[in-house]
This record gives structure tokens, sequence and C-alpha cells, in this order.
């Protein structure tokens, strides 16, 4: 059995080769998933502790314990019970399944003096601790004198080392020996003398995560000997201690961390029954990190849901094309005697074969898939960054072993049938008309197509409805998205190979009488057989190319929103502002004071007097504060210094003014206006009487509104500098801020002010802010968006901000001058590096500064863009590659069974070229088919289902607005793989009709 499979597999070696590229490409885009989704959660988890201690200074995996230790009992008490609280901290550690790099014990006590300095001149007596920690030795540098040295030196000294700050603070010398007592009752000392100064060693922060200031008075000793023989002297006590461990975050098993919000919960509490105090700065890091790992992993899974697919079309596609190949070897094994288990077996024992060498080769495939996409910057984009940290598992092997048993049952589905036929029926099966099959009589394809259509409109409304009340919250992956339109490419795709053989016969029937023979022969067998093997290849052709489009489609979107979302929300390449000097300085503090005993005054006349008087004080009191508010002279400082930072091309002032106040007697604001309907959690305690309130508030309205943020531009500056994409609004920004430069007293409202406020064109409003009058403006548009306003902005009140865009010069006019901002745009190809150190030689001291490409790459750093992005293009790749081996695969095979027609053609005249004509014929009709009809499928799957993504930010987020616009050089890919895999199938096909022997061929026909 096992010599006849092996001749078998040796006969159709080539089959059995794309069968196991097959097997080895699922298995191990299965076995990326455990290895690329644990890589990028930990990457996610070394991102998130490293901003940590960018932002907050502090090492984040320090988990430290601290315990007051018993006083007044033995040494050998002291020594019990510090081991206990180290045996059940350690513990608790353990159970984090966090490694250490490095733990240590710290113990002190705190209570002593140096009892050998004279104090009768009135000095009070140096105080100090006595401490030690273990694995201190290796952790420090001695900047000055001597490590110390353990144990009691023979004159009865024991040596100890401190920090130089120490030194100063308990007004200690080196090299002096000095004899300490507990301040309880000095009535037993010890000597000790300092004999260096240390400071920490390069490369051990960690170790010293708490750091050094808290160690401003402590003499450290060996820990053995202050553990041992101090303690045992009876003149020092361990009056704290503490337990840390340094957690070594980057190697974390992400497989352990699912709980550990639970198990540190679980540990504080323990801790608190033994008196135990934990700190640990990462533990709000851990909350967070369950569900953001928990969407990360679920959205990876549901990336491959597609890619799976694909990969059991391909994998039964092969196996049906091998049938079909050996079904007349299949059927004379059973007229020879071979029972239909015997015949499974050899199938079976040959996928198993396969599947053996699959278990193998896919996790280490998978592992260096992995390496390679973790420096994907986007799709098919690769940076020079740090790889990934991944590393095989046994999940790895145990997700290849599942892929395999899937992918068996799919290579043997299309077996068990073929083993029922007998040669006899075999043969006359040939003859037969081919019934339809079973998903063309059940409509399949219209049930894919119109139950993801229904879907699409039914979340569709559903999320509408969720923004029409207010929501729009950043919400999770909802797996429907990929299985809908997963399901909308099958059944269009289901839908052109129904309508395929007609469209054929369609064409041959008008264009008969013209056809070339070479032609006609091509129209004449697609049309006849299209309803046979042809339709496996289509189906297979229109999912990859439609998937690969969807992938690169939903891929770029996700990239150039997030890119969008970030420059949007800067406006320009670069953003700075500095410090302004003022000429008021000396009077704001007597300001200050003067406000100050003018609101206590306000505050206490309100408190005793009448009702009528407060009411009184009340309506004053905005007047009484314009009054009061003093107004601050700044001096401009010239701005041709930005303009000579290197890169700079177009510099532009921009003022930024928060809050300003703009009023209109044709304006209605409603005194209460929510940007929610639903009835918030506070409201849960409010009276009946508190809500009727608020809603009676809400009925009224005044004319006038400060939640509005101001731009103040020159628009001749600002047209230079500013990012925006054209489609934000209805006629491009320069036309705006060319109606802002002709007519200088206009100004532009964002569109609440016209559909909320009932402002429009042409109605005069009054601004104000600060200490400056009031002045008039007149309306010249409305716009829902402007460069770094974000229209969804929530306001102290609950409402969203509007904001006002001016003409710099008119403000400046009308108002005292204050700072503004400055936006750079830059040369093409300038670095940012170089830009930061001009500032730093430059004598500008910028007290903002923002720069677009940086905080673009901090966002494409995103564990979640990068996981979607590596996952997307892992899908892509594996897809083409699929395209590629299947579509060779089944034209050699195609080929290779129409050996005797080609020949018959060739002895009955038919050119060489004119063979070639006929297979690029019905490379055409069928691949190029397939092909045509899923550019348009990926292009409307795209349109239609992309746009869900948007839901994934909550609507604050996603300013500008999720857009899909497919990109040139992403077509072009595929194009580019598309003309590849198509002149490499023609040369291969075209060499083996060369070959085809004529004598032979027509000799079969004879047999």
């Amino acid at each position: 059995m096992l010599t006849l499979l092996l001749r078998k597999m040796r006969n159709t070696k080539w089959m059995v080769l794309c069968l196991l590229i097959g097997f080895i490409m699922a298995a191990a885009m299965t076995s990326t998933i455990p290895i690329y989704m644990n890589a990028s959660l930990q990457r996610m988890l070394v991102k998130d502790m490293e901003s940590y201690q960018t932002e907050n200074n502090v090492y984040p995996g320090e988990f430290s314990t601290e315990h007051d230790v018993t006083l007044d009992i033995p040494a050998e008490k002291q020594r019990q019970e510090i081991e206990k609280v180290q045996n059940i901290v350690q513990n608790g550690y353990d159970e984090m399944g966090c490694p250490a790099k490095y733990d240590k014990t710290f113990i002190s006590d705190t209570y002593l003096y140096v009892t050998s300095i004279d104090v009768s001149e009135g000095k009070s007596a140096s105080r100090l601790s006595l401490s030690a920690m273990s694995n201190f030795d290796d952790k420090i540098e001695i900047r000055s004198g001597r490590m110390y040295k353990p144990g009691k030196r023979s004159d009865g000294v024991y040596e100890c080392v401190a920090t130089e700050k120490a030194l100063k603070v308990s007004e200690l010398a080196m090299n002096t020996v000095y004899e300490i007592g507990n301040v309880f009752g000095a009535d037993k000392t010890i000597k000790i003398e300092i004999v260096g100064i240390f400071d920490v060693k390069d490369g051990c922060e960690a170790y010293w995560a708490e750091g050094l200031s808290g160690y401003v008075s402590n003499m450290f000793t060996d820990y053995d000997t202050m553990y041992g023989e101090i303690l045992d002297t009876g003149a020092v006590n361990v009056s704290e201690m503490a337990v840390r461990y340094a957690m070594d975050y980057p190697n974390m098993d992400m497989n352990g961390l699912g709980g550990i919000s639970e198990r540190i919960s679980e540990q504080e509490r323990i801790f608190d029954e033994n008196d135990i105090t934990l700190s640990l700065p990462a533990k709000s890091i851990f909350t967070d990190y369950a569900s953001r790992a928990s969407q990360l992993r679920n959205t990876l899974w549901l990336l491959q849901i597609p890619v799976m697919l694909m990969i059991l079309v391909y994998l039964f596609m092969v196996s049906q094309l091998n049938i079909e190949q050996e079904r007349n070897e299949i059927a004379v094994f059973k007229s020879r005697g071979a029972s239909r288990g015997q015949i499974i077996f050899i199938y079976a024992l040959e996928s198993l074969l396969l599947g053996a060498v699959t278990a193998v080769a896919a996790p280490f495939a998978g592992l260096g898939l992995c390496k390679i996409l973790g420096a994907s910057n986007g799709f098919l984009e690769f940076v020079n960054r740090k790889s990934l940290p991944v590393k095989l598992a046994l999940d790895a092997f145990i997700y290849a072993l599942a892929a395999i048993v899937v992918f068996f049952v799919t290579t043997m589905a299309p077996i068990i049938p073929a083993t029922k036929t007998t040669i006899v029926e075999h043969k006359q099966s040939k003859a037969k008309k081919r019934k339809l099959p079973l998903w063309e009589k059940l409509c399949l394809d219209f049930i894919l197509i119109g139950g993801s259509a229904a879907w699409l409109i039914y979340y569709n409304k559903q999320q509408a409805d969720v923004m029409a009340e207010g929501g729009g919250e950043a919400q999770a992956i909802n797996p429907m998205m990929f299985v809908a339109s997963t399901a909308f490419i099958l059944g269009c795709g289901l839908f052109i190979i129904r309508i395929h053989p007609l469209i054929i016969r369609l064409i041959s029937k008008i264009f008969s009488r013209v056809l070339s023979p070479s032609a006609y022969v091509s129209f004449n067998n697609i049309g006849r057989t299209a309803s046979g093997k042809e339709r496996f290849l289509m189906i297979f052709l229109i999912l990859t190319v439609s998937l690969g489009l969807y992938f690169a489609n939903t891929a770029r979107a996700l990239n150039r929103n997030a890119e969008e979302r970030v420059s949007y929300a800067i406006g320009a390449d670069v953003v700075m502002q500095e410090q302004w000097e003022n000429t008021s300085g000396e009077n704001r503090a007597s300001d200050a004071a003067q406000k100050a005993d003018e609101a206590l005054a306000k505050f206490n006349a309100q408190k005793s007097g009448s009702t009528q008087d407060t009411a009184a004080d009340s309506s004053d009191e905005s007047d009484d504060s314009d009054d009061s508010e003093s107004v601050i002279q700044y001096t401009e400082p010239p701005i041709e210094r930005y303009e000579k930072l290197a890169g700079v091309k177009n510099v532009a002032r921009v003022f930024v003014k928060e809050g300003i106040t703009v009023q209109s007697d044709r304006m209605r604001v409603p005194a209460v206006q929510k940007n929610t309907g639903k009835r918030g959690f506070e409201d849960d305690y409010k009276t009946d009487y508190e809500i009727a309130a608020n809603e009676a508030d809400a009925k009224s309205s005044s004319n006038t509104t400060s939640n509005v943020n101001l731009m103040a531009v020159s628009p001749g500056e600002f047209s230079k500098v500013c990012w925006f994409a054209d489609r934000l609004l209805p006629v491009q920004i320069n036309n705006y801020l060319e109606a802002l430069s002709e007519y200088q007293q206009g100004i532009i409202l964002s569109t609440a002010f016209r559909d909320t406020y009932g402002l429009k064109q042409g109605d005069t409003v009054n601004v104000s802010w600060g200490a400056n009058d009031s002045f008039e403006a007149t309306v010249l548009a409305f716009v829902e968006y402007w460069p770094s306003m974000n229209p969804y902005d929530v306001a102290k009140d609950g409402t969203y901000m509007n904001f006002a865009v001016m003409n710099l010069d008119y403000v400046n006019v009308m108002t005292n001058i204050e700072p503004y901002q400055v936006w750079i745009n830059m040369e093409n190809g300038a670095l940012t590096e170089d830009l930061y150190k001009s500032i730093e030689k430059s004598d500008i001291e910028p007290t903002l500064l923002r720069v677009a490409s940086q905080e673009i790459i901090t966002e494409k750093n995103d564990p979640m863009l990068q996981g979607m992005n590596g996952a997307l293009t892992l899908g892509f790749l594996i897809i083409m590659i699929m395209c590629i081996i299947g579509f060779l695969m089944y034209w050699i095979l195609s080929i290779k069974s129409r050996t005797l027609q080609f020949g018959i053609m060739r002895a009955m005249g038919m050119k060489y070229r004119e063979i070639i004509a006929m297979i690029m014929y019905e490379q055409l009709l069928v691949s190029g088919a397939a092909i045509f009809a899923a550019i348009f499928i990926g292009g409307i799957a795209s349109d239609l289902f992309v746009p869900l993504f948007q839901y994934l930010y909550s609507r604050e987020e996603q300013v500008p607005g999720f857009v899909v616009i497919p990109q040139r050089s992403d077509y072009l890919k595929v194009y580019a793989i598309i003309l590849v895999m198509l002149l490499i199938s023609l040369a291969v096909l075209g060499r083996l009709i060369q070959k085809i022997n004529i004598s032979k061929a027509l000799k079969l026909g004879e047999d």
C-alpha cells in the first residue's frame, strides 16, 4: 500500500507539491495568529509602559511592598517577621506570572542618632538610618572612597557607604568613626564608619526604580551583616522593610496576563491583611490592558475570517482538480477489487503525510512571516523598525494541528463521492449532461447578497439612531463586518459564474460569423463547459482579487484616516508658540489681591444680606469683573526668526482664543443644550422637580454664547501653511480666506450658528473676550470644519464647542495684541531633527511644539493599527500567493488533460500561434472575466463595508470624518501581481503546448 502511494505521489508530484504548499500556507497562516497576537500584545504593553515612564518619570514595572516591622522584640523574632513578609510578597509576585528583572529586600532602622558627637553647645544630635539592601554591591558605583567590607572590623567598627546628599543632610563625614544608638534608649551602641560615596550604576536603573530621593539619611552596610551580627547586638532594630521587584515586562508571557487585574486585587487584599502596602505604578496599565488585549485579539481573529475562507476554497479546488485527474484511476482501482475503504485510506494516508510535514514546517514559516510583518508601517509598507518580539510557543503548534485537521477534512471531501463510481459509471458520466449544482438550485448567490445587504442596511440604521440620540462612543469591531463583507463577495462571485455561460453563448451567437477559428473554438469550449471545472477557477480568482482589493482599501482607509486625524488636529506641518514678554507683570500681583478681597466681600455680603441685595450684587458681578480686569500689554517677538529655522518654507501667525463671547439679537441660544438625548447617570439622583426645572430652562433662550473658540488668521499667510482636505468644505478653503482678506470685518462661523442659533449670512454679531471692548463682525459664511477646530469638542456645560474665524489684522486693531501661535509649512524632504537642532540654537523657547510627522509616527505605532496593518498585509500576501499557484496549477492541468485535443488540432493544420491564441482567448474569457468582475466586486465591497470601521473611534476622535478613497498605488500592486501571474502562466503553457508530441497524441486517439 505504501509503495503504491509513493509511486502515485511521484507520478503526480506537481499536484502533491501544490497541495503541500497549500497545507503549509494554510497552517502557517493559522499559526501566525497566536505568534503575531502575543507579539503585538507584548509590544502594546511595552509601549504603554514606556509612555508611562516618559510621562511620569517613574519606572512602571516596579512592584514595591513596604511593611513596618514590630519593635521591642528580640532579633530572632524580627528575622522571623521579615522572612514571613518576604514569603508572602514572593508568593504574591509569583502568582502575577511576571518575570523579574531584579528583586531586593530593604531593611532599615530609622530611629538612630550619633551618640559620639558633642551636643553641649546646643547642637542637635545627628539623626540617621542604618540600612541594608540585598544584591546591593554590584548595583552601585563608588564615586569617592571605597566599598564597605562585610562584617565587623578588628577594631569593632562596621563599614558603610552613603550618597553624597545623605552626608550633607546628616552632616556626617567620610573616614570618621561614629558611635550610634537608638533614640528610645542608647544603653547599647555600635560603631560605624562611612568609607565611600556611591551613585547608581549605569544599566541598573530598574533596580533603583524608587530612586535615591528616599535615602537622604540612609547609611548602607552589608545586608547579611546587618541581618545577622548587627541585629544581634540589640543596638539596632529593623523598624521598616521593603521587598521590591522590577518587572521584566518586555519578556512577559502574554498568555498569562488575561486575569492579571483580578490577581492584583487579590494580592492587595492579602497584603492588606498582613499590614503590607503595595505600590504598583503599572496597575492602571494592567487594568486597561485586559480590555485592549481582548479588542486586539478579537480584531486579529476576525481579520483571518476571509483569509481562512480563501484557504479552504484553495484546498478544495486543488483537491477537486486532483480527483478529476485521478477519477479514472480510482474507478480502475474499484473495478479491480479495491474496496472504498482501501481507496479512501490511500488518499487519507497521502494527506496525513503532507500534514506531518506541514505540522513541523508551518509554525516556523509563521514565525518568519511575523518577523517580517513586524516592520509594517502601513499596507505593504515596511520601515526599518525593530522587529516584533516573536517567539514560538506551544500555541502555534496547536493552531497548526487544528488547521491541518480542518484542511484534511476539506481535501478528503471530494474523494469520498469519487470512490462510489465504477469504471463504467465514470465513462457514462462524461457523456451525461451536467446537472445544476446545489448552490444554483438553492439560489445561494442571491441569499448571500441579500443577507449581507440587509445586515448592512440594519447596522447603518442602528448606528444612525445612536448618533441621533447623541451617542458616538468608540465601539469594538462587530464580527459581522467581516462575515457580511466576505458573504457579499462570495455571493457576487457566485452570481457572476451563474450568468457567465449565458453571456459567453450570447456573444458567440452574435459574432460567430466573424470569429477566427481559434476564437470560435475558445468560445465554443467555454460556452459548453462553463458549468464544469472552469467555475472553480472563476470563483477562486474572484475571491482572491476581490479580497485582495478589499484588504488593500481597508488598510489604506485606516492609515489615511489616522494620518488625516493628526494632520487636521494640528493644522500644519509644525505648530509653535513661545512665551511673550509683557509690560504689566508688576501690576498683576496687586490686581489679583484686589480681586480676592472684592470676591470675599461679595461672598460675605451675599451670606448675610437680603435676597434683594444678593440679586443686585449678582447683577453687577460681571460689570465689576470686567472693570477690575487689567489689560496686559505684550511685546510681540519678531516673526522672522521662525523663517530662518532649518527646513522652513512658509510661516503664518495664528491667534487662538478659547471661550470668547459672541452676541447677536438674531441669535436664539438655548440656555441648556445637551449633546446627548439620553437620560444621564447623574439624572437618576435628581428629583422630578429638578428635572422639570432643567427642562423649563432648556425652553428658554438667550442671544449670547461663550462656548466659542476663536481663530484669527492672516489669510495670505494661512493659505500657504494650513493642511486641509478639500472634501470637507463645499468650496476650496482659499475662497473663504479670500473673502476674509477682501472684507476684514467679516467672520466665518461654525454651522451650529446657522442650524441651531438661527443666524444667516450678512447678520452682524458682537465679539468680545477678557478686558477688550466688544466689536462688530459680519457673518460671511458657515463651515462645518476648519483646520484644528474640532466641532465635537465638549464644553463644560455639556454642549458642543463652536468656532469662529476672523482676520488677524482686524482683530489686532480692535483688541490688544496677545500671544499667537506660529504655523509652519516645511520644505519637502526637510528633517525634523534639523528643525529641532535649529530651534535649540535660536533664542526661541517654545511653550508649545507640535510636529505633524512625529505625531503621525506615534499614531501609526498604535498597537491596534499596527496589528491590523500586519494582519491585512499578511492576508493580502497569502491570498496573492494562492492566486498565482492556483491559477498556474489549474491551467497546467487543463492543458495536460487536453493533450489529445491539441494534438488533433495540430494534426489538422492549426498552427502553433493559433493554439496559443486559443489559450489566450480562453484565459481572457475565464480568467480575464473573473479578474475584471473581481475588481468591480472588490471596489463595491470596499465602498459598502470599509466605512463601518469608523465606529472603532468616537465622534470626537473621528474628525475629519472617515472616508474610503482608493489609492492608485494599491490597485497598481494588485494589477502588477495579476500581470506577472498571466505572463508566467502564458509562458509555461506555451512551453507545454510546444512540447506536445503529435504522433503520440494521434496514437492515443486511436487507442
